[in-house]
């Protein structure tokens, strides 16, 4: 299989795409040659219509055998990845995705975040680590800078049908005698609840339930990122993947819809709840019936990076549209301990004052 290449038309060097503009560029002569827009429409495709006329991809997907249109060389390339460079000549490589095997992706949010911006949000988050080392800043060694990578999500919209009951309660108050510390008697109002059973049906409607489709990231942080604006994706266009890895999906869409009922569930939980009314309520049981469901393949960019403090290394992730940067960052034991000794001085000067008035 030959790679797809973008050669300059001036030098012949390849073109990369340069973020935050609509253009490519060469990083020898400065060329620069815009990128088409597509009229193509952004498609939300039928999920169920989908399963029944595709097969899945095979878990042990082979690594795909390339032959470099640069320098001739021909090298195996992993099956999970889409986009990179060439081991021999370091020309980038944009793979041709197999529609026979794979779904492939319909639109693409092209990066924003230039590396320069990205290692500059990076030096104020790690500046902005409240609970870390105040050393952390300066002894922060950066492995390998940062890789910019387009990486796999699905995305789900539906209408939710929800079935649920429950029980709703309502407080009431009752008036209680005691026996205060000095030995008089008082009387307080103590809150009780009243119980009563409570069922119905709630209506949900979901657009874009985000979810990651690589496990090659740190999940927590990849998935938490929220700051996508989705308003603005491009029809796919390989050129938007030059100079940079882009990785295929390694959760199946049928995985990924599971993985969106467990977002979409706190939403609809809530709505339950509202439903209920009351003062406080219970869930018994519900059954929800997802209909209207459709899906699309995407890819986000997303920086990634890892340093080094401590003897350990520590991963971060800066949005490529919007700068947001998520991460792991070590804590100080110090400001911690601090932290609880001052909370107990303030809990015990609370509970002094109190007991002497």
């Amino acid at each position: 299989m030959a790679e797809q290449r973008y050669p300059c038309a001036s030098c012949g060097a390849q073109l990369l795409y340069a973020p935050g503009t609509p253009n490519m560029t060469c990083q020898y002569c400065g060329h620069s040659e815009e990128v088409p827009t597509s009229e193509a429409q952004i498609e939300e495709l039928d999920f169920h219509a989908f399963l029944a006329t595709h097969l899945p991809p095979s878990s042990n997907e082979p690594a795909t055998v390339l032959h470099c249109n640069n320098c001739g060389a021909e090298f195996t390339w992993p099956a999970n990845q889409e986009s990179g460079a060439c081991p021999f000549c370091g020309s980038n490589v944009v793979v041709p995705t197999d529609p026979q095997n794979r779904i492939e992706p319909r639109s693409v949010l092209p990066f924003a975040v230039d590396i320069k911006a990205a290692r500059e949000k990076f030096k104020q988050w790690i500046g902005s680590r409240f609970w870390a080392p105040n050393n952390l800043k300066a002894l922060a060694l950066v492995e390998n800078g940062l890789k910019g990578c387009y990486i796999p999500y699905w995305t789900y919209d539906c209408f939710a049908t929800t079935a649920y009951t429950g029980m709703r309660g309502e407080h009431y108050y009752e008036t209680e005698s005691y026996t205060d510390s000095d030995g008089n008697r008082q009387t307080r109002q103590v809150q009780k609840t009243r119980w009563y059973p409570a069922s119905g049906v709630v209506f949900d409607e979901f657009d874009d339930v985000l979810v990651l489709a690589s496990e090659h990231l740190p999940p927590r942080y990849a998935q938490a990122m929220n700051s996508w604006n989705l308003t603005t994706l491009a029809p796919y266009d390989g050129k938007y993947l030059s100079g940079f890895v882009a990785m295929r999906y390694d959760k199946g869409l049928e995985q990924g819809f599971e993985d969106a009922k467990r977002i979409m569930d706190p939403t609809i939980r809530a709505s339950i709840c509202r439903d209920i009314g009351g003062d406080t309520q219970q869930i018994t049981s519900y059954n929800t019936q997802h209909d209207r469901l459709t899906f699309k393949h995407i890819l986000l960019p997303i920086w990634s990076g890892a340093y080094r403090y401590g003897g350990k290394s520590w991963a971060y992730l800066v949005n490529g549209q919007t700068g947001e940067i998520r991460g792991e960052a070590p804590v100080s034991p110090w400001k911690v301990a601090i932290a609880v000794v001052l909370g107990l001085l303030i809990l015990g000067a609370i509970i002094f004052f109190t007991q002497s008035q």
